[in-house]
């Protein structure tokens, strides 16, 4: 009853303004809250304006995890990697609803793994869980986001690199997802090439990389991974500076383009 009565006064767009004001001076609102969505739990924290409207709409890239979904054959793939897990929604997913042998999800945002980790833990699914961000090298990078908004529209750049001006011209449409210069903050993570922690030959695997601008990174600290033997069915956001080399060094390594959906894109080596 609390979280239908919550959704109703979140959905007036008088509140949808007011909203930042109101968390700061209402305790109720500063709770995370769990809600039962596509048959498992998810704890959501309000504070966040990503998770306030999965909250409100009770979805999340319906459209994209459901071709994704269609995709795949229950039986033919033996690993799911979620690289910029997030909270965990699509690891959930795909372990409730498909028999994958194994599912590795990887958030390298610290408030952000936490609440992983509950998610996990609030449903009991068995889901290997990695706090580091996919990377060509081993080190230290800057993670950057909104102060206000920490757990989502992170990048992995470095600080003289990051371009917030850009980064908002992608996301003018989405307001939910820009950054303000004012607000922007930083924090230190762990970088890690992928084929140094995950060791995988000869297997079907899916792959979903949500990771704000860093996806060269990843492909070149994973290419065992996706340039080997393994046979890759690829979700990958992408955009206008990195799609042109990504498209042109997925080619070159065999893959074809088989759908898109806004800046996803899907790839497939087999």
């Amino acid at each position: 009853m609390q979280n239908k009565i919550l959704k109703f006064f979140l959905g007036i767009n008088f509140f949808k303004r007011i909203i930042p004001s109101i968390i700061r001076k209402i305790h109720f609102l500063k709770k995370n809250h769990v809600v039962q969505l596509k048959g498992f739990k998810l704890n959501l924290s309000l504070k966040n304006s990503i998770e306030r409207k999965i909250f409100l709409e009770s979805s999340y890239e319906d459209d994209k995890i459901s071709f994704l979904s269609k995709s795949i054959k229950d039986s033919d793939f033996d690993y799911f990697i979620d690289i910029g897990a997030y909270i965990g929604y699509y690891s959930l997913y795909f372990y409730k609803y498909k028999n994958i042998k194994k599912i590795i999800s990887i958030e390298p945002n610290k408030d952000s793994f936490t609440n992983l980790l509950k998610n996990i833990y609030l449903n009991k699914f068995d889901i290997s869980t990695y706090n580091f961000a996919c990377s060509n090298t081993n080190g230290l990078k800057k993670i950057w986001f909104s102060d206000t908004n920490k757990k989502s529209g992170s990048s992995v750049l470095d600080e003289n690199d990051f371009e917030y001006k850009k980064y908002n011209d992608d996301y003018k449409e989405n307001r939910d997802y820009r950054i303000s210069k004012n607000d922007l903050i930083y924090e230190t993570v762990n970088s890690k090439k992928l084929d140094d922690i995950v060791s995988i030959n000869n297997k079907n695997i899916i792959v979903k990389i949500d990771v704000e601008r860093h996806e060269m990174s990843v492909l070149e600290g994973a290419k065992n991974i996706f340039f080997s033997n393994n046979n890759v069915f690829l979700q990958i956001e992408l955009f206008h500076e990195n799609k042109k080399k990504i498209f042109s060094l997925l080619k070159k390594n065999n893959y074809k383009l088989v759908h898109a959906i806004g800046w996803d894109y899907y790839f497939k080596n087999y």
